[in-house]
């Protein structure tokens, strides 16, 4: 049973870090301002700075689940208008419902991450520390080889990822015609996917010294 509770642990933690390191960077303005600053978006949108981080904030919410609909008005070169196109509102109900089943799937493995390391605590803490390491292990073994796939062809990645989560080519946007494509393009999904990897990489590296220490005093304990 302790042993099958640090397996669940291990698993368990590599879904909610990971899950919540897209969930930073998702609702990172700075972010997103220095990759439209990269991007050349506000001169290719040609909407100003002020505007777009306005428009982010409501994409965010209704990511979030904190606003109903995509229907979203903006300025664009001077013009008052709708900003995106039924095409782009269309994908981003299927993103939208990609995320709600991500904050389900982490808010789950959460409350069950939680469960399993109080279990763990209390019954032998070595198994709890031992869940650390061997998560934070797991995720670097994976993160190295999502890291070469990413740098050796992300857009293989890319497409890869999208025939996955979505049943349909809505998100096939013509970047002549979609805002939306050219407020995150390539770019932005590869500096987004580098940054998740980094935030997750530096959560887990603090549980595995946690995971380290723990066990090294745990054996020193043992032999008083």
């Amino acid at each position: 049973m302790d042993k099958a509770a640090c397996i669940m642990a291990a698993v368990l933690l590599l879904v909610v870090v990971v899950l919540s390191s897209v969930q930073i960077v998702v609702l990172a303005d700075v972010f997103f301002y220095r990759q439209y600053e990269r991007n050349n978006v506000f001169q290719i949108t040609q909407i100003e700075p002020a505007e777009l981080m306005r428009i982010t904030d409501e994409i965010q919410a209704y990511l979030m689940g904190r606003r109903k609909d995509f229907l979203i008005y903006g300025t664009v070169a001077g013009q008052y208008r709708q900003i995106f196109t039924e095409r782009e509102i269309l994908h981003m109900v299927d993103v939208q419902n990609l995320f709600r089943s991500g904050f389900y799937l982490r808010n789950t493995a959460l409350v069950l991450l939680l469960v399993c390391l109080l279990y763990l605590w209390h019954r032998r803490q070595k198994f709890f520390y031992l869940a650390l390491l061997g998560s934070t292990f797991t995720f670097l073994g994976l993160g190295l080889l999502i890291g070469i796939a990413l740098a050796l062809d992300f857009q293989r990645f890319f497409i890869l990822f999208h025939e996955i989560f979505f049943r349909n080519d809505l998100w096939l946007l013509d970047p002549r015609e979609s805002i939306l494509i050219n407020m995150v393009p390539e770019p932005f999904f590869m500096s987004a996917a580098w940054l998740i990897l980094l935030l997750a990489a530096i959560i887990f590296l603090l549980c595995g010294l946690v995971g380290f220490w723990g066990l090294k005093y745990n054996r020193t304990v043992s032999r008083l």
